[in-house]
């Protein structure tokens, strides 16, 4: 057995075993479900901030991302402006949601929405949308982690192995302290995956021989007139994107690895990465911060300033790079890579395997460091652990409790919740055995399924018009047609379906909100009833007197509004396309304006406004900023609702 697995094994061994030692060490008796499911509604700011950053970027960011930046280039790479767009969402509903918890005492997103529609259908769909969004999410972490761990062991141990040993971890240490277990295992997780992500960029930089010459080498790529895998679009697609809306034909219905990253698929994926935020799981976490305080400076200096950094500069490398490094056969054969270190079965099917070929690079001159990268990898991948932990405290309360036990006592509801963590692990553990070959669908699949909350939050939230009827419908309906522009809709209805997965490129996430927003808006229209609106008006009437806005900032808004419509418009909507050569044409270097692509120079460029657009609406347009005066909460535990 080589070094390197011996120290592999050593490290993961003691990263566990720290996962492991503070449960069973700090572990209490934990009286309520408020508690183990929620803090008790009182963890610190610094740690919500650490946690809710880490949870939403994740393994995505980790793995996904560089590897459809590899297999897509440049436009694809737009897509990491979600850097901005989710904080932006983020600061038009968390502050309300929060506010909303902690004057009535709800503990799930689900006996929320169902208090504020009293309608039992909604709550059942919540629950539905929450395990449609967390086990395929989960079982996207728990399949990097067992394609990495297997890699980096030299097939030592088997994918398989390592995503029950990762998950059960995981499944132990929130089962013995709930969400408290966080705060001695995310902290940390946070640390090492930025660590883990701007290491590996670093590494890329020095293989490809800095940036000079992969920013050089990048111009050579987009001469080269072969088509990009199963696309009609050669590579001058890979530094520009092509144009607007278009079909979303492909030469291989059987195999859709990759799309025409046209304006329209930019803006629609990056929407359908804020589905991490919009989903019931993250809002519990929102539930679970002590204050309002930590979200302006988590949305404006953690999520889009730092994770910009780390994502523009280092995952774009790791991605962008990596195709010079012997991982793409086209590159190779057209004689424009630089070296061939990464093996060549990279590319087109095995693109999420990228980060684990560059760690084991590392193995054989750094056995210490490679080990040490592989941690990074395995934290980012158990960053989402407060995902088992929401979807069993929403089934155990919006359905055991509510519809079959409704006298549950506090311990009965945790020693359930343990029990449906488990199944939900096992769930997730079978899916991404059964799946691992289109796993990043099923992540896709997950974050669209988990945008559909947007149109209930924004019920919630802004208008009390929607109605419950109009609700159920809506969600049902954009469940249904996220199914029907999803690979899984294509495969499951044997490619009868008359359009592509993402039709005219643009991603199902979007094309299920659409619909619900329609079908939500046409039967709310006709299903008006004053005895649930005076209902509703109760929860706005509470934000409205306590949302804590100047008049001042009240006349700042329709600004506010401008400033930040322009800029999807022209970050990751249609003016995008103007960023292909503003600053250089793509296959010519003697004309880049700052020595990079274009299309680079414009995301950094968008990227800096977006910080202070954030920035703005967070803190000085106060959306994301402390109440005028305490709340004084009614309950500690809405169960009755």
């Amino acid at each position: 057995m080589q070094t390197k697995i011996y120290f592999l094994i050593f490290f993961l061994l003691l990263f566990w075993t720290y996962c492991l030692y503070w449960p069973f060490k700090k572990q209490k008796k934990i009286n309520t479900p408020v508690e183990f499911f929620i803090y008790g509604r009182q963890m610190p700011g610094w740690i919500f901030t650490l946690v809710a950053t880490t949870t939403i970027f994740s393994g995505w960011f980790f793995i996904a991302h560089p590897s459809l930046i590899f297999v897509n280039g440049l436009p694809y790479a737009m897509t990491s402006l979600s850097v901005i767009m989710i904080p932006l969402v983020g600061a038009f509903f968390m502050k309300r949601q929060w506010m909303l918890c902690k004057k009535f005492g709800f503990v799930t997103p689900s006996e929320m929405i169902a208090a504020y529609f009293r309608s039992e259908i909604i709550r059942i769909l919540v629950v539905i949308v929450t395990l449609l969004f967390a086990i395929p999410f989960l079982s996207l972490q728990l399949a990097f982690a067992g394609k990495m761990i297997s890699i980096v062991s030299d097939g030592i141990i088997g994918s398989g192995s390592a995503s029950l040993l990762m998950g059960s971890v995981v499944v132990i240490y929130i089962g013995l302290m709930g969400i408290r277990s966080i705060v001695y295992i995310d902290t940390l997780q946070f640390f090492l995956f930025l660590f883990g992500i701007i290491a590996l960029g670093f590494i890329v930089y020095d293989l490809v021989g800095g940036w000079g010459l992969l920013n050089e080498s990048l111009s050579r790529v987009s001469a080269i007139k072969e088509k990009m895998f199963n696309l009609n679009l050669n590579y001058s697609a890979y530094l520009s994107s092509p144009g607007t809306i278009q079909t979303s034909e492909v030469l291989d219905k059987d195999i859709m690895y990759s799309g025409k990253w046209t304006s329209s698929l930019i803006f629609t994926f990056t929407f359908a990465l804020t589905g991490i935020l919009l989903s019931p799981n993250f809002t519990m976490l929102t539930f679970a911060s002590k204050e309002i305080g930590p979200f302006a400076p988590q949305q404006a200096w953690f999520s889009s300033l730092l994770m910009g950094l780390v994502v523009i500069f280092f995952s774009l490398a790791i991605g962008l790079g990596s195709i010079f490094l012997g991982a793409n056969n086209i590159i190779n054969n057209a004689g424009k890579n630089i070296s061939n270190v990464l093996p060549e079965s990279i590319f087109p099917e095995n693109i999420d395997t990228i980060i684990p070929h560059l760690i084991n690079l590392i193995g054989e001159y750094s056995p210490i460091f490679f080990a040490i990268l592989v941690v990074c990898a395995i934290a980012s991948f158990q960053a989402t652990s407060n995902f088992y932990l929401s979807s069993s405290a929403i089934v155990t309360r919006d359905i055991i409790k509510k519809y079959f036990l409704p006298n549950m006592k506090a311990s009965e509801q945790i020693f359930t919740s343990r029990i449906i963590v488990m199944l939900i692990f096992l769930a997730s553990l079978s899916l991404s055995l059964g799946s691992s070959e289109k796993i990043l669908t099923l992540g896709s699949f997950s974050l669209s399924i988990g945008c559909q909350m947007l149109v209930p939050l924004i019920a919630l939230c802004y208008f009390p018009w929607f109605t419950k009827q109009g609700i159920s419908f809506g969600l049902v309906v954009g469940i249904f047609v996220v199914f029907l522009t999803e690979e899984l809709g294509q495969s499951t209805f044997g490619h009868i379906l008359p359009w592509n997965k993402w039709p005219f490129t643009i991603h199902s996430s979007f094309w299920g909100v659409l619909l619900n927003l329609v079908a939500a808006s046409i039967i709310s229209f006709i299903t008006q009833d004053s005895k649930e609106n005076a209902n509703k008006h109760k929860f706005h009437d509470f934000i409205d007197d306590y949302k804590s806005v100047s008049f001042l900032k009240r006349s700042l808004k329709p600004s506010a509004w401008i400033v930040t419509v322009v800029w999807m418009f022209f970050a990751v909507g249609p003016g995008l396309v103007l960023g292909n050569d503003f600053f250089g044409r793509p296959k010519s270097v003697e004309s880049w304006s700052f020595g990079m692509p274009s299309l680079w120079v414009w995301q950094i460029i968008f990227w800096i406004i977006g910080v202070f657009i954030v920035w703005f609406l967070a803190s000085k347009m106060e959306m994301s900023t402390s109440t005028s005066k305490n709340i004084i909460s009614q309950s500690e535990d809405a169960s009755g609702y």
